[in-house]
């Protein structure tokens, strides 16, 4: 991610340099090799440093807290990726500490920049489809490679929030209604090395009354050794087992996407003397030209993150309200652990 974010910045006019920092000396190697970036395993080195105004924090989820921290001490504005932290406490700290500092914080769900996603919302925002009373996300993904620090909880903390967490933000984002619930339940895993949950079955019930339900299984679909967020879609992945569809019902009309199918399409509801009349009313779809900024579109987030910090501008998503997302991952978590559902109002 680190090393994504850094091609991006390559490519900001507003951004004058860049420095990166990384425990391995052969990451900082390769940095300035590949990319022709400085770097340093100094940390201090960089904080200090008047000139560096942003930091992004792309480690792995552990380091999250440290990292955020000693730079929101040092007075810069920090993007961080999600999740915030592996502990609500630890996550709640990293936020409060930025609105005491009065610094920019944002955490990355870029989701939200997403164009797929963007035009739900923009469907919604329009009233085309009415109040939304249910959400569906189906998600499939193949195994974590037996070395990855994201089957431990010490490094990666839980499935949900560094997995799932951009479905609940999604959701959230939506219906815009605070959750009131939250139920969860798990499978065993057929994943036998991994210490985290590899499904999750989760509802979440919103003030408004509206229902949002999430089906994630990181198990069966075929073997694909990266990403499938961050490559671009190939054929081998359609219909070899990989999912990403969102079902989107309102009481005007529903929506759905679909990342495999790269298609988005929208239905209007209506009345007649013998039913309801559902029409289908619309059907885009995009290139794979265009994938990366569809469906995983970190690119626009750098660039407004560097010009919204260069023009002393707020973030787009406080913190504040993506610790809310964090709240209901955390949630999830618990109610799948303990069996019982779990009441927001019972946990800050």
């Amino acid at each position: 991610m680190g090393e994504q974010i850094v091609q991006e910045l390559k490519e900001c006019p507003e951004v004058r340099g860049i420095v990166t920092y990384d425990v391995a000396e052969d990451r900082i190697r390769v940095m300035k090799d590949q990319y022709q970036v400085p770097g340093s395993t100094r940390l201090r080195d960089i904080l200090d440093d008047p000139a560096v105004k942003l930091v992004f924090v792309a480690a792995a989820n552990h380091a999250h807290k440290d990292l955020t921290l000693q730079s929101l001490e040092a007075g810069k504005a920090v993007l961080c990726e999600k999740p915030i932290a592996n502990t609500l406490a630890d996550a709640r700290l990293m936020v409060e500490t930025a609105e005491r500092l009065k610094l920019f914080f944002q955490i990355g769900f870029e989701l939200r920049y997403s164009l797929l996603y963007m035009k739900i919302k923009e469907w919604i925002d329009a009233g085309l489809l009415g109040q939304v009373v249910n959400t569906h996300c189906l998600y499939t993904s193949c195994a974590y490679d037996k070395k990855a620090w994201r089957n431990t909880k010490r490094e990666g903390g839980d499935t949900f929030g560094e997995r799932i967490s951009h479905y609940v933000d999604l959701t959230r984002w939506w219906v815009g209604s605070p959750v009131t619930e939250v139920y969860s339940a798990c499978s065993p895993n057929v994943v036998p090395y991994t210490e985290v949950h590899d499904n999750y079955h989760t509802t979440y019930r919103f003030k408004n009354g509206a229902i949002g339900h999430i089906s994630y299984y990181m198990n069966y679909p075929a073997l694909f050794r990266g990403d499938p967020l961050v490559d671009n879609i190939t054929d081998l992945q359609l219909g070899d087992g990989h999912k990403l569809r969102y079902i989107v019902v309102g009481t005007k009309g529903a929506a759905e996407t679909d990342v495999f199918y790269r298609r988005i399409k929208r239905w209007q509801f209506s009345d007649s003397p013998d039913t309801m009349v559902s029409d289908w009313v619309e059907n885009l779809t995009w290139s794979s030209k265009e994938d990366y900024f569809y469906y995983h579109n970190t690119t626009h987030q750098t660039y407004d993150v560097v010009r919204r910090v260069a023009q002393g501008l707020p973030p787009m998503t406080p913190a504040r309200d993506a610790y809310e997302t964090m709240r209901l991952c955390f949630s999830a978590d618990e109610a799948a652990n303990t069996g019982r559902a779990v009441r927001l109002a019972e946990h800050s």
